[in-house]
């Protein structure tokens, strides 16, 4: 990979325990347990210097997210329940912390003490849309929850789940999304060395879907691959929020896509007159591409994302949007990526209500994460 991602001699993959106290917040250099944020790869407190990402909303379309874990205090809104649960989505019963901990990886606060967890965009709000209890989603609730998001000031919306099959609600959803110019961001899947087969809604065309990289910055082994992936970020050895409080580990292109999410929101914070699909450009034309590809790759996309490459990149054209560009050539289960067509109308994912998400057809979903090692708390 290009310079960023050099790999330090001797560097273990193991992530230490450390435990902390109490004290005041994220202006220090990243916790070293989060090496995705160190100068050998993202190099955070340099982008920092350019934007936190400050007043960008950001959905986490996922199981719910305890905003009470002091590393996510006052970066949390109220969302909403689409399980039928919690009414603002502030809670995550998942047994992965999944969202809590997606959340965690966009806008961590570091904490009391500033030695907690933060996030790449350290001062981005979350705004949290539970479509999932952790273990299946519905189609519907999940199409519902990317057009509630898009309605409810989300200028980036982060999906770390999705399905094997091109579910015409989600697809319009998405399209709803698009349309009212929000960066739709989704992890491409954890089943490369199991089948590969596409997952959505990051398969469909538009969509920033995100492959996973390991520290070395080479693909993920379990890293889903193919023409819809859009960008890698790291996927591996990922330390975040745990929902019940403390830390875990994990890995997945779970927590791949709120990097690129993340670095959306920074990007969205600093150039606040640009369109979704400009910061789709930035993003995609900054990226860090493979040593032997000049142009795309099916495992890494157009590169691994590089948040100080992308704030720092000449304003891209408005007409510009790579990920809009017609596919050569589709097929099997993929013939359905950006297709518009379909009777689904967007009001009945918003205005079918409780009785509509219990009456959807269940559908299991493909979960991105690996089962996470819990840390102790700091």
């Amino acid at each position: 990979m290009g310079s960023r991602y050099k790999v330090l001699a001797g560097a273990a993959a193991a992530i230490s325990v450390v435990l902390t106290g109490t004290a005041s917040a994220a202006e220090q250099a990243p916790d070293p347990r989060e090496w995705p944020l160190d100068a050998q790869h993202f190099d955070a407190t340099k982008a920092w210097e350019l934007s936190k990402g400050a007043g960008i909303v950001v959905a986490v379309v996922d199981t719910g997210v305890n905003s009470h874990h002091p590393d996510l205090t006052g970066r949390v809104l109220p969302g909403v329940d689409l399980t039928l649960g919690a009414a603002d989505g502030q809670v995550d019963v998942s047994p992965d912390s999944h969202g809590t901990s997606v959340a965690g990886v966009i806008a961590g606060n570091g904490g009391p003490s500033g030695r907690g967890m933060s996030g790449l965009a350290p001062e981005a709000r979350i705004l949290p849309v539970r479509v999932s209890n952790g273990e299946g989603v519905n189609a519907l609730p999940l199409a519902q929850g990317i057009v509630w998001a898009a309605r409810h000031g989300a200028a980036v919306i982060n999906v770390s789940m999705g399905m094997a099959s091109a579910d015409p609600q989600v697809r319009e959803a998405v399209d709803f999304a698009e349309s009212h110019d929000v960066v739709v961001v989704a992890a491409a899947g954890n089943a490369g060395a199991t089948g590969n087969v596409p997952q959505y809604p990051a398969a469909f065309r538009g969509v920033v879907a995100v492959a996973g990289s390991d520290r070395s910055g080479a693909p993920w082994v379990h890293s889903e691959s193919g023409p819809f992936v859009s960008l890698s970020a790291p996927a591996t050895g990922i330390w975040s929020v745990k929902s019940g409080g403390g830390y875990l580990t994990a890995d997945g292109t779970s927590y791949a896509a709120p990097y690129v999410a993340a670095t959306a929101a920074l990007l969205r914070a600093k150039y606040p007159r640009e369109t979704a699909s400009q910061i789709i450009s930035r993003l995609v034309g900054s990226a860090d591409r493979p040593r032997h590809s000049a142009g795309r790759d099916d495992r890494f996309g157009f590169g691994i994302v590089d948040p100080v490459k992308a704030l720092e990149a000449p304003t891209p054209s408005a007409a510009s949007d790579p990920l809009k560009v017609p596919p050569a050539k589709a097929s099997g289960t993929a013939r359905a990526v950006g297709s518009s067509s379909s009777a689904f109308p967007i009001a009945g994912v918003v205005g079918g209500g409780a009785a509509a998400a219990a009456a959807a057809t269940f559908v299991v979903v493909r979960r991105r994460s690996a089962r996470p090692r819990t840390d102790p708390p700091r």
